[in-house]
């Protein structure tokens, strides 16, 4: 046998339901056994303690016996024993203590032992817990890591080593995962940290999560690091060369853009300086040809303005004369008196005027008082002082009783207008409010009130949300028809607001009302829903000659509501029959209920009859009927208040009693006033029949005569003026233009070049205005410059792509010349770009160099080793069966897209391996890499690619390609991993696809075998002798794997575990133990009767059997 680390011995102390117990175990199989609860699981996960250096558990705990178990390690310490009703837990250690669990194992081969365990303190009063992982050189103590009755402490335990062992014997350790390392690194000679506690977990409940090639590839292919540092170096450098190539092509084409567009820029610029060009010598032309034209004007206005001077001297010596001849003439009509009659006679007709307007403003007021004589509401008095204001003879006294008398009479007219306004507006109120209720039946519609309709619209809509269907929601009295139209005003009335309510089949009613209870109460108080449910089930038996049977309706619902409401009213025609009965009607609506009797509110069944089809087309008559009389009662109330509004419109008399008085004195002068006229007029007719027209004509004319010569000097006036303006502008405007043209000369420099272009545009323009030349000049030279801008925006834009490439060079972003880009554009095109090709090339050949040497080769090997280990396992297995199964492990090139690289690594032209040349290789390298790189040169590339560390990239990127990376260097991406069932006369069969298809111990078979297979390699039992390290385990712990196992089965899949050389613990039920007892070495029984103790027992093989073949015996007998 194989050398390896048995496990030997176990020491348990104040472990659950264990207060001392050492187990012994056989260095191949061992089988616990027990009921359900017997407390297998609570050693095995004590072994997993110390094997995982991990006091954590929440990952293993109970995990075999229960998977969705939360067990706590306080609760194995303390030995929880119970939660009881108020959910306090009890415990077996109620007092501090400390407990220990301990493995023994011995070198199969050296025969020497050492011991791993873990102590923890405990201190109950707060569950607080201190622990330390140790191991030690030799067997178990002696004294089972206990004083007495007493474990050992933390520090007692340390105490003790330091007395007993020397200090390359022992190692303590507070920290799971430093006491890991040194357990798998050294105590268990280099298990693999990851994978074993990983592999040892699923084994124990053997449950296998993941799929049968994840499986495989995990845990029977165990990675194999390569180290790719110098290919990564190699890559790298070629990659900076690289990038620096493209970085400098890329800066080359940057530039060469920024170079196209700076002409871009120039070629625009260029045009703007030329368009500015011909507008400057455009202006200076255009102002030496205004200079040229306003001297010439000079010259002529200095000679009209001497012409004007004359003329103006002239007509001054012509006005003296004509003056003189006038004066004279006026002096002789004065003389005559005439001119003062006429001024008198003019003021007069003025002052005469005035009188008469006022006299017609008085006549107006007379003829408004006059309609008060036609009224009869005036006293006599004042009618009398009307008449006197109509015939100019009133008095102060009399005007002032006339306005007291018709303002005394206006207060009660218009107060009864007032009354009579508000009796018609509450008429036409009413009309409105009838007439939108006709035009509402009209339509076929009830005239129910709003707030009923939006209650009903509401609770219907929510209904049919909720329930998802059509409902139907009525109102009682749509529902309703009376039989006999004698009993229809009844029935309206005894209803009365009953008839309103809202009705839903019973199903809805319960939903229906909690809706209604959802509304605003202040707003929907009168609205009612009917508990149609509770009202159905009341099944009230109506009375004889009750009301109820005038009522039809085809809703079961709907009449046993009205049942319920009228079937104890009687019908009656006179009042002892009334009173023959607790609640009776008659037919014209005389109620009898509760020993007393009432009419009915005819509004009930007037206003609010809604029972009924026909109750639309009697309310309709009713209501046209009600119109008819209201349009009667408002025609003479119309009349009464036009007549008030007449009466109130007549004069009021409001001018003030003086005025009035003053008017009146006026009136009385006008005939005074018309015989001063008379006599004016006379005495200037006798002047006129005296010649003394001709002198006023002949005054008319030299006035006349007087304004024409002095319009005629004012004009020359207003021309001489002007023109003395002008020509005092024009000596400013020389001024100006000679300064302006002396400025645009001293900055205009006159360039051959451009003169050339300005004498070509000049050609072409011809007889065009300067203006109009200028005008296109400037439009031409502003979209230069517009465009120049843009592209000048353009170039600063890419200068900016530049500078965010290439910061470090400094350069200027809105430098208006090319210059330093230019030159730098230059010395990257002569000089870097073939000095970076040619360095990127001898690169690029060392790098594919190193892939292959140092990558390549390394994949090829793992995946040539690992296809030697699928061989070796395939070996073993294939002289094992399982009834008539076979199993064998299938790895072959990935069946994925990773699958294009596996040809490129194990293609026949590397059979070569260039660590295996001696003395130089070149020329040796050549004879079978030229062909491969021809052959996988895409691949090659693809793969170098992606060991390529990106640059500037966020920690996200770079995880991702460190993990891509990862990948790629696992020589098991390349791969895929399947095993196949060998049953004889049938073809394999793949199991990665038919696994699921089985059950029971077919489907447990295969991975079992994958499951054995992997702890073969974590254990590295098929290691080369001659790498082996120190020895490992070789435990594998199973429990209820082999449950869907016949004996047969079991027998096989045993015969495996000792045929790979494992020593098992294998963990079952009591029930199946006759599938295991001629199989296994060792048996343990478990029992825990009384849930605080667990008792385990230990038999031998033999012994176990002559114990089962006693029991078998008695049970014979007392059968």
């Amino acid at each position: 046998m194989d050398r390896f680390q048995s496990l030997t011995r176990m020491c348990l102390n104040n472990w659950h339901y264990i207060n001392e117990k050492v187990l012994s175990f056989h260095n191949e199989i061992n089988f616990f056994t027990g009921h359900s609860g017997s407390g297998k699981s609570t050693v095995l996960d004590a072994l997993q303690i110390v094997l995982y250096a991990d006091t954590n558990g929440r990952g293993f705990f109970n995990k075999a016996a229960k998977e969705d178990s939360d067990r706590t390690l306080i609760e194995y310490l303390r030995g929880m024993k119970v939660v009881q009703e108020d959910n306090k837990i009890s415990y077996l250690r109620n007092k501090n203590f400390s407990s220990t669990i301990v493995l023994e194992f011995q070198d199969t081969e050296t025969g020497k032992y050492q011991s791993l365990g873990v102590i923890f303190d405990v201190d109950v009063s707060v569950n607080d817990i201190n622990r330390m992982f140790f191991w030690h050189g030799g067997k178990l103590l002696p004294n089972c890591y206990r004083d007495g009755e007493r474990v050992f402490s933390v520090n007692e335990l340390k105490e003790h080593m330091k007395e007993n062992y020397s200090k390359e014997e022992y190692y303590f350790s507070r920290t799971n995962e430093k006491f890991r390392n040194e357990l798998y690194s050294n105590y268990f000679g280099g298990l693999h940290p990851k994978h074993f506690p990983a592999l040892f977990k699923k084994a124990i409940p053997f449950k296998m999560d993941m799929k049968l090639e994840e499986f495989v590839k995990n845990y029977i292919c165990t990675e194999n690091d390569i180290h790719i540092e110098d290919m990564q170096d190699s890559v790298a450098g070629y990659t900076r060369l690289k990038r620096r190539l493209e970085d400098t092509k890329n800066e080359i084409r940057i530039l060469t853009q920024l170079h196209d567009q700076f002409e871009k820029y120039r070629i625009y610029a260029d045009r703007a300086i030329q368009y500015q060009y011909n507008i400057d010598k455009l202006d200076i032309k255009n102002l030496e040809g205004k200079l040229e034209y306003i001297q010439r004007k000079q010259l002529d206005y200095e000679q009209d303005v001497s012409l004007l001077e004359q003329s103006i001297k002239g007509l001054e010596e012509e006005l003296v004369i004509i003056q003189k001849q006038r004066d004279e003439v006026m002096l002789t009509i004065q003389n005559s008196g005439y001119d003062s009659l006429e001024a008198e006679l003019k003021a007069l007709n003025q002052v005469l005027e005035f009188m008469y307007r006022n006299k017609a403003a008085y006549d107006k007021i007379a003829d408004g008082l006059k309609c008060w004589l036609n009224t009869e509401l005036l006293e006599p008095a004042v009618q009398e002082g009307i008449l006197h204001f109509s015939d100019y003879e009133v008095s102060s006294y009399e005007i002032e009783q006339i306005k007291s008398g018709i303002m005394e009479i206006r207060q009660g007219l218009q107060q009864d207008k007032e009354e009579l306004s508000l009796k018609l507006q509450e008429l036409k109120n009413s009309i409105i409010g009838i007439t939108k209720q006709i035009i509402t039946l009209q339509h076929g519609q009830k005239a129910y009130p709003a707030y009923l309709l939006e209650v009903k619209d509401f609770i219907k809509r929510k209904l049919e949300e909720h329930y998802e269907e059509p409902v139907q929601v009525d109102v009682l009295a749509d529902v309703l028809e009376v039989k006999d139209e004698r009993w229809l005003n009844a029935i309206e009335g005894y209803m009365g607001n009953n008839k309103l309510g809202l009705i839903v089949p019973p199903q809805y009613a319960k939903e229906a009302m909690k809706l209604y209870q959802s509304l605003d109460p202040k707003k929907y108080y009168k609205a009612a829903v009917i508990d149609t449910e509770k009202v159905l089930k009341d099944n009230k038996v109506i009375m004889k000659k009750s009301l109820a049977e005038e009522v039809e309706t085809d809703l079961e619902y709907a009449r046993a509501y009205v049942d319920f409401l009228l079937g104890a009213v009687i019908k009656c025609h006179n009042i002892e029959e009334l009173r023959e009965n607790k609640s009776g009607i008659t037919a014209d609506c005389m109620l009898y209920q509760g020993f007393k009797l009432q009419h009915i509110n005819p509004r009930n069944y007037t206003e609010y009859a809604y029972i009924g089809r026909s109750s639309i087309e009697r309310r309709l008559k009713q209501l046209e009927h009600d119109v008819s009389e209201l349009q009667k009662q408002k025609r003479p109330l119309d009349e009464q208040i036009r007549k008030l509004t007449d009466v109130l419109n007549y004069e009021t008399l409001t001018e003030e009693t003086d005025s009035l008085i003053q008017k009146l004195k006026e009136i009385h002068e006008i005939g005074k006033q018309e015989e001063k006229k008379w006599e004016y007029q006379r005495k200037i007719k006798e002047l006129k029949e005296k010649d003394i027209d001709a002198l006023i004509e002949k005054q008319r004319l030299l006035e006349e005569t007087i304004r024409s010569k002095t319009k005629q000097k004012e004009s020359a006036g207003v021309d001489l003026r002007t023109k003395n303006h002008e020509l005092n502008s024009f000596k400013d405007t020389l001024l100006a233009l000679n300064e302006e043209l002396l400025q645009k000369q001293n900055v205009f420099s006159p360039e051959e070049s451009r003169e050339a272009s300005y004498d070509s545009f000049m050609k072409e323009q011809g007889y065009r205005k300067a203006d109009s030349i200028r005008f296109e000049l400037l439009n031409k030279k502003q979209d230069s410059e517009r465009k120049r801008e843009e592209e000048f925006n353009k170039l600063v834009l890419k200068r900016e792509e530049y500078r965010n490439a290439y910061s470090f060079r400094g350069f200027s972003l809105t430098s208006k010349d090319n210059e330093e880009y230019n030159q730098l554009l230059e010395n990257l095109i002569s000089d870097k770009l073939s000095e970076y090709t040619e360095k990127a090339n001898e690169q690029a050949k060392q790098a594919v160099y190193h892939f292959k040497t140092d990558f390549v080769y390394k994949i090829r090997d793992a995946i040539k080793e690992v296809m030697q280990q699928k061989e070796d396992l395939n070996r073993i297995l294939a002289q094992l069966d399982f009834g008539k199964d076979k199993y064998r492990f299938i790895i072959t090139k990935n069946r994925g897209e990773d699958g294009k690289f596996y040809d490129m690594f194990m293609d026949e032209n590397l059979d070569i391996n260039p660590h295996q040349l001696a003395g130089k290789n070149d020329n040796q390298m050549d004879i079978f890499s030229l062909q491969h790189e021809k052959d996988y040169s895409d691949l090659i590339n693809e793969l170098i690619e992606l060991f390529m560390p990106p640059e500037n990239s966020d920690p996200k990127l770079l995880e991702e390609a460190r993990i891509n990376m990862e990948r790629y260097a696992d020589y098991r991406t390349y791969l895929s991993f399947d095993m196949e069932q060998l049953v004889e006369g049938m073809p394999p069969m793949r199991l990665s696809k038919m696994l699921t298809k089985n059950s029971g111990g077919e489907g447990q078979n295969p991975l079992y075998v994958a499951l054995l297979a992997s702890f073969a390699q974590v254990y590295r039992i098929n290691l080369k002798a001659n790498i082996r390290r120190r020895p490992t385990p070789r435990l594998v712990v199973l429990d209820e794997a082999f449950s869907k196992m016949d004996a047969e089965k079991v027998g096989s899949s045993i015969r495996l575990i000792r045929k790979l050389g494992f020593q098992a613990v294998i963990s079952a039920t009591n029930d199946k133990i006759q599938n295991y007892v001629d199989n296994v070495d060792k048996t343990f029984v478990f029992a825990n009767p009384n849930k605080n103790r667990i008792s385990i027992q230990e038999f031998e093989k033999k012994e176990f059997q002559e114990l089962l073949t006693v029991e078998s015996d008695g049970e014979d007998e007392t059968a």
